[in-house]
């Protein structure tokens, strides 16, 4: 049985995969194969498996890790994108509370200062000095008749 095993093993193992769509002969002992080949031991057979399978296992646990650090940048832009963008909406909140405190402080100043008196003292200059030639061109227009 363990003859079987290791020349079932040993044809699996050792073929291409071209090969491998081939039939498999099965040998019996004192009988000569119908083909060149190599025979292995349960020991030869189990180390080459156990090296395809640590190859294997080698190859996925290395594409899994590939796959794991490329989701840890991705995760990390991801989570620095959003940080930034929470940035950018706080500055702006904080942009439009300045902007309207700014606004409520200049209505106030706007709201509790009286009118400004100077516009009315020049109008009333002018129609103090207006009324006072034209109260002089009327004496003199009469003093001349």
């Amino acid at each position: 049985m363990a003859k079987k095993l290791s020349l079932l093993l040993g044809i699996l193992l050792s073929l291409p995969a071209a090969a491998l769509a081939q039939d498999i002969v099965h040998i019996k002992a004192g009988k000569t194969a119908p083909f060149d080949g190599v025979l292995l031991s349960v020991e030869a057979a189990a180390k080459i498996l156990n090296q395809k399978e640590a190859g294997e296992a080698e190859c996925n646990l290395r594409v899994e890790y590939e796959l794991k650090l490329q989701e840890e940048k991705f995760s990390l832009q991801l989570s620095f994108k959003d940080i930034e963008l929470a940035s950018a909406k706080d500055k702006y909140e904080s942009m439009m509370i300045l902007k309207a405190t700014e606004l409520q402080r200049l209505e106030k100043l706007v709201i509790q200062q009286k009118p400004d008196k100077g516009p009315f003292m020049v109008a009333l200059g002018f129609g103090i000095g207006s009324a006072t030639s034209l109260g002089i061109f009327a004496a003199s227009v009469q003093v001349a008749k």
